[in-house]
């Protein structure tokens, strides 16, 4: 049976996928338009040997092929959908959704690079669904690329302006993907500044940042993103890991916070974050002023009450703020801002808006931010940073009439 007889699945830039029936079942092939010589076939043959340590988040091909009329196929596991298919469907994701996918390919990306693995070209046509709602992300493998190339701008609305190489385009696809996931759009360079008024400040400024221009204004890795994600995710306490659930798009299988089975060791543990002392600090500091928004009353705001517990005096004078945050730049529906902070501490913006607490975003070492507004509404920001040890912040700096006081 020619694999053209099969259900075609979908072309990329390089090859075709058909579902192709077998005794075993539906398996997934994807057939390139010429012969393998044998120096790339144990090139890729190595490659998949590599990427065999991520199977289970990393959809590793099981055979390289020979079809009878010499062309090269990779044959696989057959995955009900790709995110593309899913969007193309239903529309964008739900933000929960958009979330535990986000997290799940973060958690990828980071174990891959730990690995020295990247992928280069990631796009929503490569992030699959298994049948059990599991995501997972196909065509990592980089070697067939430039042997058989049939459209080189595939894709390309999604792919990092650098060029795919290196973590730096790993963490652009990851943003695109997001992009796609809550707007249905790809990430133009003529998009509007990306606003969904059900998702969190923290995830639409992360996805601007993982699309910025310049790889170094990126977000410092793909393990620093999960962190971010997985600390948004909704608490799934109501879920039932035992029973099947809908995922987006009619879906059907198990939570997407599924990655999949452990490894067989346990891997080396990520380098912990210093950001724990600083959110612990920003809420300190937070309840201690009801503060950053005011309604415009000329009178301060009452002093919250302290909470019991210890207390540190200090006769020492109060360290000069290190940290400027500049005049934010008003842009209707998105506010640009900009500071300056000695090199070697991370950064959160700090937002308020009057309507309730105030929210942090941690963006590390970037030293710039757009952060999406209400057109019309008075808000005040501040910096704060920190090296790991103490937090330092700068003065509010508010728009739009807002009083803010610390």
């Amino acid at each position: 049976m020619r694999p053209e007889d099969g259900e075609a699945l979908g072309s990329g830039s390089a090859g075709a996928v058909f579902a192709v029936p077998t005794d075993e079942g539906d398996v997934a092939l994807k057939v390139f338009p010429g012969r393998l010589y044998q120096r790339t076939r144990l090139r890729l043959e190595r490659e998949l040997k590599g990427l065999s340590a991520l199977d289970g988040q990393v959809l590793v091909p099981e055979a390289v092929e020979e079809l009878p009329d010499g062309r090269c196929a990779l044959r696989g596991e057959l995955c009900i959908r790709s995110l593309l298919d899913l969007v193309d469907d239903t529309g964008p994701l739900p933000v929960a959704d958009t979330l535990v996918l986000g997290t799940a390919i973060a958690s990828t990306l980071a174990r891959a690079h730990e690995a020295g693995i990247f992928h280069g070209r990631l796009t929503p046509a490569n992030v699959l669904f298994r049948a059990s709602g599991e995501p997972v992300i196909n065509d990592f493998e980089r070697t067939l690329r430039p042997v058989f190339v049939r459209d080189p701008h595939h894709g390309s609305d999604f792919l990092a302006p650098e060029g795919p190489h290196g973590e730096g385009a790993d963490l652009y696809g990851l943003g695109a993907v997001l992009h796609f996931a809550l707007t249905g759009l790809p990430p133009g360079p003529d998009r509007p500044e990306l606003h969904r008024v059900d998702a969190p400040i923290d995830l639409l400024a992360l996805t601007e940042n993982l699309l910025a221009e310049d790889p170094g204004s990126r977000p410092a890795g793909a393990a620093e993103v999960e962190e971010i994600l997985a600390a948004l995710v909704p608490e799934q306490s109501t879920v039932d890991p035992e029973l099947p659930v809908a995922v987006s798009g009619e879906i059907q299988g198990f939570p997407l916070v599924t990655i999949g089975p452990e490894p067989a060791s346990a891997p080396v543990p990520r380098k912990r974050s210093a950001w724990p002392v600083l959110t612990i600090g920003a809420a300190t500091v937070l309840a201690a002023a009801a503060w950053v928004l005011l309604s415009g009353s000329p009178e301060p705001p009452p002093r919250a009450q302290a909470q019991p517990g210890p207390v540190k005096t200090s006769t020492s004078p109060k360290p000069a703020p290190r940290v400027e945050l500049d005049a934010p730049i008003d842009h209707g529906s998105m506010v640009e801002l900009t500071w300056r902070a000695p090199a070697g501490f991370d950064s959160a913006v700090v937002v308020a808006d009057g309507t309730g607490e105030p929210k942090t975003t941690i963006v590390r070492q970037q030293r710039t931010m757009k952060v999406p507004v209400e057109p019309g509404r008075k808000y005040c920001f501040l910096i704060q940073i920190t090296d790991g040890g103490g937090v330092q912040e700068s003065a509010p700096r508010p728009i739009r009439g807002a009083v803010c006081r610390n």
